[in-house]
């Protein structure tokens, strides 16, 4: 593990181009037909992957904007295949190398004061739809009501699944129903589906199939009395600056204007493709080996989020994993990433930066061995960050590193994500990142509610400052694992910023929940929790030692459901004030190696 880990460590510093390689330029200025030379460069990245003739490749890409309508295709057919795709010149650039996945989106015409509209010919005809955009570089908000925070269920439906009735003044049966959607939050995922109807005499919103995935406790009630739900998507909706709304009947496009913008100014950005990359290869290799794939110094944006689903109906299950049949709960699914690997070892993602997407960032999946995420940003990120293995134990990945990477505003339309999440996998080490600002869980570990044996082993979240998780959601925390996982360390890290769960499971510095098994948990710092710095439920032995948890006077340190206290051997830790000196020069001292 530590020579996987330290032969790792070295590449990531290696130069990020092979000498005496093929190498080809490509410019958004440049023309396919070109020979692909610095002087000469052609014009798309997929052409110039495609007109490779050497094992040995170099592919550098001038600053600008590439814009695609299909996922680039990047294929190892060989094992004596290298690649090093990057921005070039490496330093001294006014921008990097940006992959988008959209379409600029101009024509503004002001109709009424801060409101503006375009017509896209493509949305009136069908051919093209789209559920986020993106303006000036930041997402805006598809119009929504409330503005702010969620309504109240007043009462459950008798079938606690098809509908409810709402709060007088909440709901109405607006002209454009059909097109409205219902965001609904359980306590650890979230369902968006259509509205059928909404009656306003008995004050009731009925869905066309049900709310919640087909297990008992996803009825509407089961964490709260009155859950918490918004709307979206309707013209009666735009009345904030920064919210859009599509209107695909007159494939018209409305935005309200921010202070300082104007219809001149606006630089807009909708999804177009599904995904940006796809990397496969050969499969993985049975030695270690030096790099195949390096991305260095790449910004990948504006991918799609992958819509629509069943009758409309997203029924999200945990960590964006959604059911695709409401009657079937063992049919459950997870859309690929913007950026897709899969059978491939010895992949590289250096000083890379993912945002603005609609789904998940980053996935190396199935079949994947050797990869390395090392000093990437990702953020504004619809669904997970950075996802590593499989669902499955088939195929499942190893020997995968995170290192220096910070991870914010993840989860910020499906909710129940992860900002790195992390399935059936072996020797992973996520270690030194700086995770903030999530819906729901900053890392999750494993993917088997059980302390049955499965290819998880020997995985490490070493060093991480994570905070302010949970914003939206209940029942994970900062660090939240499943299954049992021999030889695995929780170690060193720093949470804090976790608020009272809404629902009926608490919210927690670190859940470790059903089967977890097999972990020593150390000299890690957690404060600032609204409940347990640590929670176990339904786990298996685990070791708790030197750690500080700092709780609020009458929160217990550690919080056991469904398992004895004795199962969990604890050793030394420290239970001080919030306010107490110790903590303070613990977090201090923290710091200070963080910042090294």
């Amino acid at each position: 593990m530590k020579k996987t880990f330290l032969t790792v460590i070295f590449i990531f510093f290696l130069a990020a181009v092979s000498h005496g390689a093929q190498t080809l330029y490509v410019a958004v200025t440049g023309d396919d037909a070109n020979p692909g030379t610095a002087d000469l460069p052609m014009r798309t990245i997929q052409k110039a992957l495609d007109s490779f003739t050497e094992d040995d490749r170099n592919l550098l890409l001038r600053p600008g904007r590439y814009e695609i309508t299909e996922p680039i295709r990047v294929t190892l057919t060989d094992e004596k295949q290298r690649l090093t795709m990057r921005t070039w010149p490496l330093r001294g650039y006014v921008e990097p190398a940006t992959i988008s996945a959209g379409r600029a989106i101009g024509g503004w015409t002001e109709v009424q004061p801060g409101l503006v509209v375009t017509e896209i010919a493509e949305v009136k005809s069908g051919e093209w739809d789209f559920r986020d955009l993106y303006v000036n570089g930041k997402r805006a908000v598809r119009a929504r009501h409330p503005n702010d925070g969620f309504f109240r269920v007043d009462v459950c439906g008798e079938d606690k699944r098809t509908n409810f009735t709402y709060n007088e003044g909440d709901l109405k049966n607006w002209d454009d129903l059909d097109g409205v959607e219902l965001v609904f939050m359980h306590d650890w995922s979230i369902t968006r589906c259509p509205i059928k109807e909404i009656n306003e005499t008995e004050r009731r919103l009925t869905v066309p199939v049900k709310i919640g995935c087909d297990i008992e406790f996803f009825v509407l009630d089961w964490w709260e009395q009155h859950p918490r739900y918004f709307v979206e998507n309707s013209r009666a909706f735009l009345d904030a600056p920064g919210e859009w709304f599509l209107d695909k009947k007159e494939g018209k496009l409305y935005y309200m204007l921010c202070e300082g913008e104007t219809a001149d100014t606006l630089h807009v950005i909708a999804p177009v493709a599904k995904q940006i990359m796809i990397v496969t290869g050969t499969g993985v290799s049975e030695e270690k080996v030096f790099p195949r794939v390096q991305f260095l110094n790449l910004h990948f944006q504006h991918a799609v989020g992958f819509f629509p689903k069943f009758k409309d109906t997203y029924w999200g299950m945990q960590a964006a994993v959604y059911f695709s049949h409401p009657d079937a709960n063992e049919h459950y699914h997870a859309d690929p990433a913007a950026v897709q690997c899969e059978d491939i070892s010895g992949v590289r993602f250096l000083r890379c930066e993912f945002s603005h997407l609609g789904e998940n960032g980053l996935w190396i999946g199935k079949n994947t061995s050797d990869c390395l995420v090392g000093e990437c940003k990702f953020y504004d990120i619809g669904a997970n960050g950075i996802m590593l293995g499989t669902h499955q134990h088939a195929g499942f990945a190893k020997d995968l590193v995170v290192r220096f990477c910070e991870l914010s505003h993840t989860c910020v339309t499906l909710y129940g994500g992860s900002s790195i999440w992390v399935g059936f996998a072996e020797n992973t080490l996520i270690q030194r990142n700086h995770i903030h600002n999530t819906a729901y869980s900053g890392i999750s570990l494993g993917w088997q509610w059980n302390p049955q044996p499965s290819p998880s082993r020997n995985n490490h979240i070493i060093g991480n400052h994570i905070h302010d998780c949970m914003t939206q959601l209940s029942d994970a925390g900062c660090i939240y694992t499943l299954g049992w996982q021999p030889e695995s360390t929780i170690s060193g890290n720093l949470l804090h910023g976790v608020i009272t769960a809404a629902g009926r499971a608490e919210s927690n510095g670190m859940f470790l929940d059903e089967g977890t098994k097999g972990f020593t948990i150390e000299k890690n710092i957690v404060y600032d929790t609204g409940q347990s710095s640590l929670r176990f439920h339904r786990a298996d032995y685990n070791i708790v030692k030197n750690n500080i948890f700092a709780n609020a006077e009458g929160v217990p340190m550690i919080r056991y459901n469904g398992i004895p206290e004795e199962t969990i051997e604890k050793i030394d830790n420290a239970t001080p004030e919030p306010g107490a000196e110790e903590l303070r020069k613990a977090i201090e001292e923290w710091m200070k190696e963080f910042a090294k």
